[in-house]
């Protein structure tokens, strides 16, 4: 086998240690996929907030949410993050992305020329506060309207809470747990700190 082909066989082996939350159309390969919506193809359907609270702890290595921190009321997104710390083995990441607010409103500020695709082949302007309000604030153009807005500081300031170190900043547009680079994305990953520290 080749290194490439024996690092595959880990992923496959390893996909029940790595949870992706709120997978919605787009389960991550190697990852347990977990989503409350019983139409999407995920490998667990339930209430992800639920889930974790009745995870044991330690049963993870890593955990991703992607666009589903947003959705939660603030106190339920910092629940959110201590169960993730609670069920993440000591030395486990956590990777969260949200749209960044603080990059939104200052296009918008500067009447930028940006658009959003949402749904699939529709684009608006966010130069427009009706578009803003409908995609970012309030989302209530999706099934789940957001309860929270973040950005990086905020997001930074929730995880350090949680207890995670070694924050590091998501790449917006590269990083392979999103779906699609978007440059209204903000994200970080941060760590368990490993037993001992």
């Amino acid at each position: 086998m080749t290194e490439q082909e024996l690092q595959l066989v880990e992923l496959q082996a390893t996909a029940h240690r790595r949870l992706n939350v709120g997978c919605g159309y787009f389960p991550l390969l190697f990852w347990t996929n977990l989503d409350d919506n019983p139409d999407v193809p995920a490998d667990i359907h339930a209430d992800a907030v639920e889930y974790l609270a009745s995870c044991e702890p330690g049963l993870y290595d890593e955990i991703y949410a992607g666009h589903f921190l947003e959705h939660l009321e603030q106190d339920l997104a910092l629940d959110f993050l201590a169960n993730c710390y609670r069920v993440l083995t000591p030395g486990g990441r956590l990777g969260i992305v949200t749209p960044d607010f603080r990059e939104i409103v200052s296009r918008y500020v500067r009447r930028a020329p940006d658009s959003v695709e949402y749904p699939e082949d529709v684009w608006r302007d966010i130069a427009d506060i009706d578009t803003l309000n409908a995609i970012f604030i309030y989302s209530t153009v999706q099934e789940s309207p957001h309860r929270w807005m973040w950005d990086m500081q905020s997001l930074g300031r929730a995880m350090d809470a949680a207890g995670f170190i070694g924050l590091r900043e998501i790449h917006r547009f590269k990083d392979p747990r999103l779906g699609t680079g978007r440059w209204f994305q903000a994200g970080l990953d941060g760590w368990k700190p490993k037993e001992g520290r």
